[in-house]
């Protein structure tokens, strides 16, 4: 039941911050089998899914350092997920010409659903590093969207 749950939206922010489906597919899939083997801890974590999407994005950077040293092609040409259907053409244009640490705060937040301070344990991060560039990003999006700003979004 909890892969049932949560392995779309983890997938998703996966996909949303690194902007490569293959490697959103291998971390989602390696941190649900890393949750499996260690349920114990992961049932007993205040936020399993907070937990899975650390171990995802970890197995992402490892796995992304072990492939740019082998290649020198630019992630973000990989796999674009604007066909995705639960995304808009326009706000995936304007996601993907954030800078990257805007784009993983970004998408743990909207699509990962987690509060700031949840996303800047996942991300290993201090909180108000966390919650500054949330605050850019959003800024950026409504900018980019033409929406008026709301400074209560950034609320715990």
């Amino acid at each position: 039941m909890f892969f049932r749950n949560n392995s779309g939206p983890v997938f998703r922010t996966l996909l949303g911050g690194t902007l490569n489906r293959a490697a959103a597919e291998d971390a989602t899939a390696e941190a649900f089998a890393r949750a499996f083997a260690h349920w114990d801890t992961v049932a007993a974590h205040p936020n399993p899914r907070a937990w899975v999407l650390r171990v995802a994005w970890n197995c992402y950077r490892s796995s992304w350092r072990k492939w740019e040293s082998r290649w020198s092609a630019d992630p973000l040409e990989a796999t674009p997920f604007a066909s995705e259907p639960w995304s808009d053409p326009e706000l995936v244009a304007v996601i993907r010409a954030l800078p990257q640490c805007q784009r993983e705060v970004i998408t743990l937040v909207g699509l990962g659903e987690l509060t700031p301070t949840q996303a800047a344990r996942v991300l290993g991060k201090p909180a108000g590093t966390v919650r500054s560039l949330l605050f850019q990003a959003r800024v950026a999006l409504h900018q980019a969207l033409d929406e008026p700003t709301d400074p209560k979004e950034d609320d715990d």
